[in-house]
């Protein structure tokens, strides 16, 4: 710093020094502010951004410090939180070592790639279509031990700490070591005295997930389709159809979509569907490691519509409840 002030000569030595460590943040600036700076960019769109943003009081005097200390050529990407308060030197110092913010990365349940693919990447620095390349790349997908019809079960729904710059590889290691931190040994031996693989749990979990949002209901549906597969009964699951179908706007199912031919078609083909229809939450997944024990074989939605379901026993039970939501949905002019 002594050089730097001897460099830059008597009384304008004096100057950078003071521009050098003065407060230099708009003190109206959100206390959550976030500069992001994306590959590729330059210091010119540093100082654009700023400057739009409205972050700095003497953007001037960052562009001076940021020569004096070759910042302006050695701009690096990356998500930098600004804070009130800092100098004009702390900040060129760490956006110059690249030490950028870890954030965030929150994502939910979803029934088709391009949506996940989606809400991922509009956080992160890179495209949709970077993601979705990985996602439908046997190859790739392979030594992490999934393929294009189970990649979903990698990513399950939670709240991640990221680098906004990562990469789609590294996502996948991130997710990779996740996937491999939940399923311990005790989840893994409650998968096996169910009879089933990790996958074929998260396949019957995303099953769960679709036919509820409650979450106090999941156990029970969960051991509903136990008993089922237990049987050798079809699941007959309504959200396996529409996945098949591949209209999700479809508020009921009609006999026309129960004879869609795909191997996602439970009414159709007993057992599990291929791979998911979702990736299912935490909770869905808990559902069906720890299934509720009980004798339910059939399942209807409540005609007043809350979202909970009435479980059966026996088919004329069910068929009772069944004509109730009809019902309800002739009435509410619900007929597709």
């Amino acid at each position: 710093m002594v050089i730097l002030l001897l460099l830059g000569g008597g009384a304008v030595g004096v100057v950078v020094w003071h521009q050098a460590w003065r407060d230099n943040i708009n003190p109206a600036l959100a206390d959550d502010y976030q500069l992001l700076i994306p590959r590729q960019a330059d210091f010119a769109y540093v100082m654009q951004t700023l400057a739009a943003d409205q972050v700095l009081r003497d953007p001037a005097a960052f562009r001076r410090i940021s020569q004096v200390r070759k910042y302006d050529r050695l701009v690096k990407p990356g998500r930098y939180a600004i804070k009130k308060g800092m100098s004009n030197w702390k900040l060129v110092q760490k956006l110059r070592a690249g030490d950028q913010d870890q954030m965030k990365l929150l994502f939910r349940s979803h029934r088709t790639l391009d949506e996940l693919a989606g809400e991922i990447s509009g956080q992160l620095a890179f495209s949709k279509e970077d993601l979705l390349a990985k996602m439908r790349d046997d190859g790739f997908l392979q030594p992490y031990g999934f393929n294009t019809t189970n990649v979903r079960n990698l990513f399950l729904p939670n709240t991640y700490f990221v680098y906004w710059t990562i990469t789609p590889e590294a996502l996948f290691d991130k997710m990779s070591q996740q996937y491999q931190d939940f399923w311990n040994s005790g989840r893994k031996a409650k998968a096996e005295q169910l009879g089933l693989t990790i996958h074929e749990v998260i396949t019957l979990a995303s099953i769960v997930q679709a036919e509820t949002y409650m979450a106090q209901e999941r156990p029970t549906v969960a051991g509903l389709y136990l008993n089922r597969l237990r049987d050798n009964i079809p699941l007959q699951a309504d959200p396996t159809v529409i996945f098949a179908v591949g209209d999700f706007s479809i508020r009921r199912v009609l006999k026309k979509h129960l004879q869609f031919d795909s191997p996602y078609n439970t009414y159709k083909y007993a057992g599990l569907p291929p791979g998911p229809i979702n990736n299912p939450e935490r909770s869905a997944v808990e559902g069906v490691l720890n299934p509720e024990s009980h004798n339910y074989y059939y399942m209807c939605a409540k005609a007043d519509f809350s979202g909970y379901h009435n479980f059966s026993s026996t088919l004329s039970q069910h068929n009772r409840y069944a004509r109730e939501y009809q019902r309800a949905l002739n009435k509410q002019k619900v007929y597709q």
